[in-house]
């Protein structure tokens, strides 16, 4: 099959810190180059992602972005899947798809989200849901761990750090902190204040630092308070070997979390409680297992060429006369 991914120009493919989009394009572009598909890849300059053909975008511009597109399009290509959006809402006349790691989607025909729960409660069940995947040897593997707690994620009030800090004093374990400040209010009145020798915050993360904190953690919290469409974090922490805590009420927590029920917490107490007892927790090796059967990249792959196929078979995809596609010169 010949398949055009699209990326945006913010970030390179793959990203080099944070960029949960770009890191889903690098693993589905090489997995499919791997079992013998032709990839063509619109991306950022910078982009070392191995495809059939790479196309750097000359501009920030969205319409010239379009253009580029269009005009550097194999006629053959199979099918377009969209990462970014422009292409999917200009509707070509080849089957299409709009993938989105948010919540809602509009003005495209075929859009997919990474949860069930995202697709049935903002999508109102249209389109369709397929999960995050990731690549099983980019995370380090660590079955003998260190004592203290993690949290990795944005600065942000939504993500629930201060609920992080809370689990970590009544458990009276050390806590490491990651990741990079959105709410630099939030960050100065809600954690600041907080940090000491128990307590720290280490700053952004990526590579093999970040391999680090998540492989060597006794368990990771993911004290996300609003509607996860996915929650990434804990598929990378347990591909490490290290089990992720996180809200029932946190979104797509528990739908990540369903062949783990042990690490789904009703509240902050409960987290507290497991948290206090890790061996309590799947082992390390149980943790991998699970994700490797269920959100690794060669799973996701395959879902989605299934969604491809089943697209083109059924003809889904509808053209559309007036489509801002044809009218682009």
């Amino acid at each position: 099959m010949r398949i055009a991914q699209i990326s945006n120009n913010t970030i390179p493919v793959p990203p080099k810190d944070y960029g949960g989009t770009q890191r889903e394009v690098y693993y589905l572009t090489e997995e499919l180059m791997r079992r013998g598909h032709q990839v063509f890849l619109f991306a950022k300059k910078g982009t070392t992602a191995c495809a059939t053909k790479t196309f750097y975008y000359p501009s920030n511009n969205a319409t010239e972005q379009l253009a580029f597109i269009k005009k550097h399009l194999p006629n053959d290509v199979d099918f377009i899947h969209d990462h970014y959006g422009i292409v999917a809402k200009a509707n070509p006349p080849i089957p299409t798809i709009r993938s989105s790691h948010s919540k809602g989607v509009t003005g495209v025909q075929l859009p997919v989200y990474v949860s069930k729960k995202i697709w049935s409660k903002y999508g109102d069940k249209k389109g369709f849901y397929v999960h995050n995947g990731i690549r099983m040897k980019d995370y380090k593997f660590r079955k003998k761990k260190k004592k203290h707690l993690l949290f990795l994620g944005r600065m942000m009030e939504e993500k629930g750090v201060h609920l992080a800090i809370k689990v970590a004093k009544k458990t009276g374990k050390d806590l490491i902190i990651a990741g990079p400040v959105y709410d630099k209010k939030y960050f100065k009145t809600k954690i600041k204040p907080h940090l000491n020798k128990q307590i720290r915050y280490v700053g952004s993360v990526g590579g093999s630092k970040k391999q680090q904190l998540l492989s060597e953690a006794s368990c990771v919290l993911f004290t996300s308070t609003w509607d996860e469409p996915f929650g990434l974090v804990l598929i990378e922490a347990m591909a490490c070997g290290t089990p992720a805590l996180g809200f029932q009420s946190g979104g797509a927590v528990p739908e990540v979390l369903k062949g783990m029920p042990q690490l789904i917490c009703k509240n902050t107490k409960a987290m507290i409680a497991k948290a206090k007892h890790p061996k309590k927790l799947p082992s390390a090796r149980a943790c991998r297992r699970y994700v490797k059967a269920r959100f690794s990249d060669r799973v996701m792959t395959s879902k989605f060429l299934k969604l491809y196929n089943k697209i083109i078979n059924e003809k889904q995809y509808k053209l559309i006369k007036s489509s801002a596609w044809n009218e682009l010169r």
